[in-house]
This record gives structure tokens, C-alpha cells and sequence, in this order.
């Protein structure tokens, strides 16, 4: 499940500084000294690099004794042992060898029990996003490391996003010391008990699980053409296909080969509106095709309340548009003509050289209270 999550991109100030550079190390393993030297396939330093390891994980297929040795025994040092630090060794020498859910899962509760907070956070989000299951349980953990981090915002989020994933235990929600701040953050009865209730309506289900799989996002947020390297394959599921206005306008091609979707982010999330962005790329065009962005307000149990063209274009011959999105709701859209050295609309993108680019417009939009996108007047300065 692609639950992209959660605040790897956003509200959190756990931000993993792991290198990027992939690398394999050669080591002697500690256990067996004699049997010579094996091969890791990421190094202990790029651990918490959510990319690399989820790179590094295409690259190993089936089992891998060697990391299901270090998880045992990291069990056992941790569970049985009572010694966490050890446990954290172990683990991250299993994770060397091969990146599990499960190992990134024990990593995080090794780590939360040395108080080792902002470790503990990556390693859980991590375990989501190699689809750790139940993932109820790695939300409600990290909603834990959170609260006793202080970081309300985000503890909420994963608390109710546990709740929204089937985690049930009320008791625990309400007692749980590590939730201890938390309560006092929020209106925590109030707020638990409409998304316990609310988790076994099916239709509101669907609805949740749309939207908890956008990220909270990094302001500013700029989307220009560059953004749509960063999309990587963070799909939208067809499932979803209610929410995306676009899925089910797609008649003109198949589901397979006619357009991509992914998610952008979470631009506002409230009891009653919840504000998303993402993208549409035209893949028949082939080449580098600019994505386009779109942002779009739904009610509480899913319906469409307001949306907006904020990025690219629908039309080549339209402007091309570019949208600064910023913390409190002001949306700036520039409106650019673009020209190509060969019409994209005959030669597409590829090995096509922009040559010249000439802002039309400055447009200035907020996001109300209501979830509604509304014009605003331009700043002095704004238009040409």
C-alpha cells in the first residue's frame, strides 16, 4: 500500500538526513569470522534513506538467510534479553543485508524504547512503506513516538489515520501513556470517538483510505516542470477512481497505457475539508511530458467540493501553468507562454528544446475555510 505516508514530505521535524549515494559495503560477518566476507546491500549510514532502501529492495529477490539470522537473534537480544541496544545492532545488520518490514518494525520499538525518538520515526515509516501489516499498528506506534515527542499536529494524524486502519482498542487509545500528550493537545474524546465510529462505514473507509495516502506537504511547494522528477511511481490506484475526475473521464485510452496519476500531497487537512493535490501525465505523448496538477476539496466523508487546474496545461495551446503553494492557503499561479524548437503537438517532448518562456499573468487564489479555491486581488507588483 502506498499510505505515502505520512510526513516524510510534511509536518514532521524528524527529517531523516541519510546520504543518497547506493553503495554495498564488504564486511566480515561477526557471527562467523572464519567463513570469510559477504556483501551488504546498503550501508548502516543509509538506513533511514527511504529511497535507497526502497531501491535497494528491487534488487533482492526471495529469502536471505544471512537477514533472517540478524532479525532472530535481534528478537531474541530484544524481546527475550530485555536489551534493546543490542536488538538495534542486530536489526540494522539484518537490514544490510536485505530491508524487511518486520525488521524496520522491531527497529522502531528498539529504538522508541532508548527514547531514540526521530530514529524511531523513520524506522516505522519505513516498515509502512515496505507495507508492514497490520498497518493500523505502525500508525498507532508512530502516532506514540510522536505524542511523546511533543509534535501534536503529527501525532493526531497518525492516531486517527490507526483508527481509520482498523485499530480498535479504545482502551488502549484512551489510557496508553505514550499518548499522554496528546490528550491534552486536542479534543481527544471528542475527535477519537467520530473516527472509531466512522471506521466501519465502508464508503467513508474507501474515502479515508484515499486520503491518508497523500502526504502532508513541504511548503513552499512549487510546481513547475521540474517537479515531475520527484513523482517517481507514486501511483494512484484505479480503486480510487470516484475521487479522480480524470480516471473516469479516460475513455479515449485504456487504464494501462493512456494516462498516469499520482499523488502530490496533502495541502489542508481539517475535521470537515480535506485538500489534495495531484497529477496527471499524459503518457501517449512519451518523453518528458510535463505533469498536470491539479487541486481539489472534499468533504468529510469524500464529496467534491471545489477543484482547480494549478500546474501544466490541459491543452497545449493554453498557457502553461505554475503554482507556489505556501502554508497559509495562498495559492500564486504564473501563467507562462512556452515555445518549443518543434511543435510538441507533432514531435512531442522528447529531444524538443524549450527556447523561450514569457510570463503572460500573475493569479493569487486562497483556500478557504470552506474548502472552496476563491480569486484573490494581485498584489502590487504581480502582473507585468
Amino acid at each position: 500500500m502506498r499510505y505515502v505516508l505520512l510526513l516524510a514530505a510534511g509536518i514532521s521535524l524528524f527529517a531523516c538526513n541519510a546520504p543518497n549515494t547506493p553503495g554495498a559495503t564488504t564486511k566480515t560477518d561477526p557471527q562467523h569470522p572464519g567463513q570469510g566476507q559477504f556483501t551488504a546491500v546498503i550501508r548502516e549510514d543509509q538506513i533511514f534513506d527511504k529511497e535507497l532502501v526502497l531501491s535497494a529492495l528491487r534488487i533482492t529477490k526471495g529469502k536471505n538467510k544471512v537477514s533472517d539470522k540478524y532479525f532472530l537473534k535481534g528478537v531474541d537480544a530484544y524481546r527475550n534479553q530485555k536489551n534493546p541496544e543490542e536488538g538495534v545492532k542486530l536489526f540494522k545488520q539484518s537490514i544490510q543485508e536485505q530491508p524487511q518490514a518486520r525488521t524496520y518494525f522491531e527497529l522502531g520499538n528498539a529504538l522508541a524504547e532508548l527514547n531514540n525518538l526521530k530514529d524511531a520515526a523513520a524506522a516505522y515509516q519505513i516498515a509502512e512503506a515496505l507495507d508492514y501489516k497490520p498497518t493500523s499498528k505502525v500508525l498507532y506506534n508512530l502516532a506514540c513516538v510522536y505524542s511523546r515527542a511533543e509534535e501534536g499536529k503529527a501525532a493526531s494524524y497518525y492516531l486517527i489515520s490507526a483508527i481509520e486502519f482498523g485499530y480498535s482498542n479504545a482502551k488502549n487509545i484512551f489510557e496508553d501513556k505514550d499518548l499522554e500528550y496528546l490528550r491534552n493537545f486536542m479534543d481527544f474524546k471528542t475527535t477519537v470517538t467520530a473516527a472509531l465510529s466512522g471506521a466501519t462505514d465502508p464508503d467513508k473507509l474507501q474515502w479515508n483510505l484515499f486520503w491518508h495516502e497523500f502526504k502532508p506537504v513541504v511548503y513552499p511547494l512549487v510546481l513547475d516542470e521540474k517537479y515531475g522528477n520527484k513523482l517517481g511511481e507514486d501511483y494512484i490506484s484505479y480503486e480510487y477512481e470516484r475521487f479522480v475526475a480524470e480516471m473516469r473521464d479516460n475513455d479515449k485510452f485504456s487504464r494501462d497505457v493512456g494516462y498516469e496519476f499520482y499523488h502530490v500531497g496533502l495541502a489542508k487537512a481539517t475535521d470537515s475539508v480535506k485538500t489534495i493535490v495531484y497529477a496527471v501525465k499524459n503518457v501517449i505523448m512519451g518523453g518528458d511530458v510535463p505533469p498536470e496538477y491539479y487541486i481539489v476539496s472534499f468533504d468529510h466523508v469524500g464529496k467534491l467540493i471545489d477543484k482547480m487546474l494549478i500546474g501544466g496545461h490541459e491543452k497545449l495551446k493554453d498557457p502553461f501553468r505554475v503554482a507556489t503553494l505556501t502554508e497559509n492557503g495562498n495559492i500564486e499561479i504564473g501563467l507562462f507562454n512556452q515555445v518549443y524548437k518543434k511543435n510538441p503537438e507533432e514531435e512531442g517532448y522528447e529531444d524538443n528544446e524549450l527556447v523561450d518562456v514569457k510570463l503572460l499573468e500573475k493569479q493569487l487564489y486562497s483556500i478557504t475555510a470552506d474548502g472552496h479555491f476563491v480569486r484573490k486581488e494581485n498584489l502590487l507588483g504581480m502582473n507585468l
